[in-house]
């Protein structure tokens, strides 16, 4: 099958989407199909490992690189078409990058047009980045005051780009006729109500489809090593609490309240904060709630088994998560979950008793009681490190690539049916 993947950036070290997408490239091509990924660029600009703010911590290896990360070759088999045009950070660069994707397309003729971005739906639309009527919802109530979340949504009303973004998402949901995609592929429960509820898409047209764990834990005993390694590494203590914060994006993902919650806590947790950001106001905050020796800032790193392996819980506050991939992760570390509704595979976590789920990301006391409620014993701890593993069940590669063969399958036969 000839397969077009479109995305803006075909580059794994920016965030989940990308290294998905990266990812099931190369499975695709390894399964036989003639892929080919349309993109804006392929390449970092910059370090943006080298480039975290002044402040953290950061792995040792990573942190020695001055130079940007070499950017490894397309997984084989996979040819990269770059479509370079205005930058992304405009509307009109977004839309332009879409008509000329689609202008691709239209000389080309792929069986299927398979594409994470809005700029141009395609065939199967797959929004790894989320909804972004609900992104634009939550980037105004994880403002702290009535005054900042006012200039919020002043700026996204004003933002082209944002604008943009939110045009393109209706014409993509319009259906076919109106250039939007035949089908959407929702990574949860929580994308498939976004959709009907803002846009009240219809139920055949949207396609359940988790995320998959694209690389399986490894094994409890090796997971041992990784904990007494990492531990010594930040110099914790065996018998410490240890909570993991992972993530690039500090403000929707909740750092301000994690922080807030170990504040309140009955046992002295800790916080590893693993991931890129701007660190200096959670430092702060971290230094005026008396937790500046209980905050660690990691920084970026690849060591991210290891980091799952030192910790006790992932604490993760989202107020918006199109999926999870971290709390996936972390669940198949064994890691208990505690999070919010707004977490993409929040009903994973539930379904499985694998972790704590609260309705809001600033509810300090809940999730603090959800971490002091966290078993202290080998046994309690190995029984929930079994549900949270099971959790990940059925969520592997093979699983995910039948599934996804068999969705392109249906598409081509619905395009077919209709032309």
């Amino acid at each position: 099958m000839k397969i077009a993947l479109v995305i803006e950036h075909f580059d794994a070290t920016r965030g989940g989407a990308e290294a998905i997408t990266v990812w099931l490239s190369g499975q695709l091509a390894a399964a036989g199909h003639d892929v080919c990924v349309l993109c804006h660029d392929h390449t970092p600009r910059f370090n943006r490992y080298h480039a975290a703010s002044h402040g953290a911590s950061h792995d040792a290896e990573r942190s020695r690189q001055s130079s940007s990360p070499a950017m490894p070759d397309p997984p084989a088999g996979v040819r990269v078409h770059r479509l370079r045009g205005l930058k992304l950070r405009t509307g009109l660069g977004f839309r332009l990058f879409g008509r000329r994707a689609a202008a691709w397309c239209a000389t080309h003729a792929p069986d299927i047009i398979h594409s994470m971005t809005v700029a141009c739906p395609g065939d199967l639309y797959h929004p790894h980045a989320g909804v972004y009527a609900s992104i634009h919802e939550q980037a105004v109530a994880s403002r702290e005051t009535f005054r900042q979340a006012v200039l919020k949504r002043w700026m996204l009303q004003f933002s082209d780009k944002q604008q943009t973004l939110l045009k393109l998402e209706r014409r993509a949901l319009a259906g076919p006729q109106q250039g939007g995609a035949r089908q959407i592929l929702c990574l949860g429960a929580t994308m498939l109500s976004d959709f009907q509820r803002h846009y009240h898409v219809r139920h055949d047209r949207l396609i359940r489809l988790d995320n998959p764990l694209m690389t399986p834990a490894p094994p409890p005993p090796l997971l041992l090593e990784y904990r007494d390694w990492f531990r010594s590494h930040y110099s914790l203590a065996p018998q410490d609490r240890v909570a993991l914060f992972a993530g690039h994006d500090f403000r929707r993902k909740g750092l301000t309240w994690a922080i807030r919650t170990l504040a309140v806590t009955q046992a002295p947790w800790k916080l590893l904060v693993v991931g890129l950001g701007k660190t200096r106001e959670y430092l702060h905050l971290a230094q005026w709630l008396g937790l500046a020796e209980r905050v660690i800032f990691v920084g970026p790193t690849h060591e991210m088994s290891r980091a799952y392996a030192s910790a006790d819980a992932l604490l993760f506050p989202t107020f918006y998560e199109s999926f999870g991939l971290v709390a996936l992760e972390a669940m198949a570390h064994g890691l208990p979950v505690i999070s919010t509704r707004f977490l993409g595979c929040f009903d994973l976590v539930e379904r499985h008793h694998a972790g704590t789920i609260v309705n809001s990301p600033t509810d300090v006391q809940a999730m603090a009681r959800a971490l002091d409620a966290l078993p202290h014993s080998q046994a309690d701890r190995t029984k929930l490190a079994s549900l949270a593993r099971k959790a990940t069940q059925g969520l592997d590669p093979e699983s995910y690539l039948k599934r996804l063969e068999a969705i392109y399958q249906n598409c081509v036969t619905l395009k077919r049916s209709r032309i």
